[in-house]
């Protein structure tokens, strides 16, 4: 359960205002919680540098902002029940692929641990869920596509996600979501939906919740689709 945003070009909205005022009061979470388990950023900023920070506080408690980048990607977490805490748990995740680039990995929703460390050869328990699904995206990259449609496989709520890759950068965002029959549907498609946002010379992806606090033109993005921003 968490929130996130992910763009490419220089963004002429705040987005980490929007993300801020999410995290700290999300009208769409069901039941009702704040995303304040950590948070953090990668960014490649206009001088072809690029700048990782992660932290333990929530985020609107943090003074800490990020810089502006030609692409870049920032997370608010809310653990899941019974997954670890701390700043080694803050999203991004950095991997590295087989063929030595880096992708940075924001993930809302939860994944099969268990399942994900089997098929990764690892301990579960010093792990997230969410840094597994990095490990596991990494070893795949070669074929983006390929790698989240395998990752869909193990999900018990949802795979959206924000993938930052260097060198390039390239920005993609993806939303894969499964929903509960009932009363519950709406107001849980309502929270997992992500929206595509574009602007004169940038375009981006948010949580739904990040999307009220934004101007620019929006519209949903499409489940089981790969973006590339």
């Amino acid at each position: 359960m968490c929130r996130f945003y992910i763009y490419s070009g220089v963004p002429q909205e705040d987005l980490h205002r929007a993300l801020r005022l999410a995290a700290e009061r999300d009208p769409y979470a069901p039941g009702g919680f704040q995303h304040g388990d950590g948070w953090g950023y990668a960014v490649y900023t206009v001088d072809g540098s690029l700048a990782y920070y992660r932290s333990a506080k929530a985020v609107w408690r943090d003074p800490h902002v990020p810089p502006l980048g030609l692409a870049g990607l920032a997370h608010a977490r809310a653990a899941s029940k019974g997954e670890p805490l701390g700043l080694l748990y803050a999203h991004p995740f950095q991997a590295q692929t087989p063929d030595g680039r880096i992708i940075y990995v924001a993930h809302n929703g939860s994944v099969d641990k268990k399942a994900l460390a089997e098929a990764l050869g690892l301990d579960p328990k010093p792990l997230s869920d969410s840094w597994l699904l990095a490990l596991f995206l990494a070893a795949r990259w070669g074929d983006p596509e390929a790698a989240v449609a395998e990752a869909a496989g193990y999900v018990k709520t949802a795979l959206n996600l924000a993938v930052l890759e260097v060198p390039g950068p390239k920005a993609y965002a993806y939303s894969y979501y499964k929903l509960p029959e009932g009363p519950e549907r709406d107001l849980h498609e309502r929270y997992y939906r992500l929206y595509g946002v574009r602007g004169e010379g940038w375009s981006a992806a948010v949580s739904s919740s990040l999307a009220r606090h934004i101007e620019a033109a929006k519209e949903p993005l499409e489940p089981g689709r790969l973006y590339v921003l």
